[in-house]
C-alpha cells in the first residue's frame, strides 16, 4: 500500500466523521449519536479498503500482462529471424539450383 493510498483512506475516513457529524447536528434529537458516527466511518473505512484492494488487484493483473508481453515479443522476434534464416536458406539453394540447371543447359 503506498503512502498515497494511506492518505487518502484516512481523509475518507476524517471526512466521514466530520460529515456525519455536522449532519446530525441538524437534527434536534441527540446530535452526537456516537453509534452511527462510528458507523458511518467503519463504512467509509471498508469502502477505502476495497478500493484500495482493488487498485492492488489492477496493478497485479497489468503486471502480468505487461511480463506476457514482453515474453511474447520476445519469442515473435526469434520466431521471425529463425523463419528469415530459414528463408535466406531456401533463397540461396534455389538460387543454386537456378544456377545448375543454366550451366548443365548453355554448356
Amino acid at each position: 500500500m503506498e503512502t498515497r493510498d494511506t492518505v487518502f483512506f484516512v481523509v475518507m475516513v476524517l471526512s466521514s466523521f466530520l460529515l456525519s457529524f455536522e449532519w446530525l447536528r441538524r437534527f434536534t434529537y441527540k446530535p452526537s449519536n456516537p453509534l452511527i458516527i462510528i458507523s458511518v466511518m467503519i463504512l467509509i473505512a471498508t469502502l477505502s479498503a476495497m478500493l484500495i484492494s482493488i487498485d492492488a488487484r489492477l496493478r497485479s493483473l497489468e503486471e502480468k500482462m505487461e511480463s506476457k508481453d514482453r515474453s511474447l515479443r520476445a519469442n515473435i522476434q526469434s520466431t521471425e529471424n529463425n523463419i528469415g534464416d530459414k528463408m535466406n536458406e531456401l533463397v540461396s539453394k534455389v538460387d543454386n539450383a537456378i544456377y545448375e540447371f543454366n550451366r548443365r543447359k548453355y554448356h
